[in-house]
């Protein structure tokens, strides 16, 4: 019979310990190899998918319509990946157009969650003077068709007058009645101007009642509204063919509209449409612009300083605000 001995013991410990630990770095290799096989698959099966293209098409045109001016900067290649618990996450550029440049002044980040309510949005501007964004005052309370009016600050046009005429601006203002959308361009194509977007009357307050707005000296003003911009249409998420607000092609541009809220109203929950893309009562609007038409109040436009100093001549005006300035990069259609 074998004698047991200390060293022995210390033998057979060591050799148990080496096998086990050798087992478990072999079953933690296995598990790190099928984990990265998961993710590799997942990815690859991501970016062949439109679901990237889908949820990009989603975000842009939320941002677009309810960002007074801003815009998701329009391009085919971005930051989107998909996590090992099936969650999109997209980075995407906001950019604000000065004269004929677009220019970055924020990031937008999107975490689309399989659970609705989990999802996420957030907004880092670079600029913190771009946070603010425009303000846009109705023309009339909608509840009882009494006009309502806001002189417009002269210090607006003071500036205007100080800058530098090698200079182009963009430039917001509010109208004293409501226009159809071609009315309004056909009144801004007497100017060197580009018309970026326009607030839209989607039924606030009259026929929607829980919508969030302020009142400053009696005269209101949205706080989630929308707003016409270039429209994309697309039917496969690949198209990324636009169309401005022009006089000639605003009809097609309504219709996009229309189509597009129709189409996110469709594919997206409605928790991801009101929390995270901020798309409040998009079923609602979308119904009041059908049966209605469109009318705007507004614009967001961009030019020469001195070619925004000659709106001043246009007696609709009753409040503007003066954006971001930068040097000439202008050139005349």
């Amino acid at each position: 019979m074998t004698e047991w001995t200390t060293d022995k013991e210390k033998k057979i410990l060591w050799k148990y310990r080496f096998t086990l630990t050798l087992r478990i770095i072999r079953v933690l290799a296995a598990i790190g190899f099928l984990y990265g096989a998961y993710n590799i698959i997942l990815s690859i099966a991501y970016d062949q998918s439109e679901k990237a293209d889908k949820n990009y098409f989603s975000i842009s045109q939320a941002i677009n319509w309810t960002q007074n001016g801003y815009l998701v900067k329009n391009e085919p290649f971005l930051h989107a990946e998909i996590t090992p618990f099936l969650s999109q996450e997209l980075s995407l550029p906001l950019v604000r157009t000065i004269g004929k440049k677009e220019v970055q002044i924020g990031l937008v980040d999107v975490t689309k969650r399989l659970i609705a309510p989990f999802s996420s949005k957030n907004i880092t501007y670079t600029e913190p003077s771009a946070q603010s964004g425009f303000t846009f005052y109705l023309p009339e309370d909608p509840r009882t068709g009494k006009k309502l009016t806001l002189k417009v600050d002269p210090t607006v046009w003071s500036t205007l007058e100080k800058v530098h005429e090698g200079t182009v601006a963009d430039f917001a203002f509010s109208t004293d009645r409501y226009y159809k959308p071609e009315e309004l361009l056909e009144l801004l194509s007497n100017y060197d101007v580009d018309v970026l977007w326009m607030p839209l009357y989607t039924g606030e307050l009259k026929e929607i009642k829980d919508v969030s707005y302020s009142v400053a000296g009696g005269t209101y003003f949205m706080v989630d509204g929308l707003g016409m911009t270039r429209a994309r249409e697309t039917d496969d998420y690949k198209s990324y063919t636009e169309i401005g607000l022009h006089s000639d092609g605003i009809k097609e541009n309504e219709r996009i509209m229309l189509a597009n809220m129709e189409h996110l109203l469709k594919s997206e929950n409605k928790t991801y449409l009101e929390n995270v893309l901020g798309l409040r009562f998009l079923q609602e609007r979308h119904d009041y612009l059908k049966e209605n038409g469109f009318k705007v109040y507004g614009a967001v436009v961009t030019g020469p300083v001195k070619e925004l100093l000659k709106l001043q001549d246009l007696k609709t005006i009753q409040s503007a605000q003066v954006g971001e300035f930068a040097y000439w990069n202008w050139t005349g259609e």
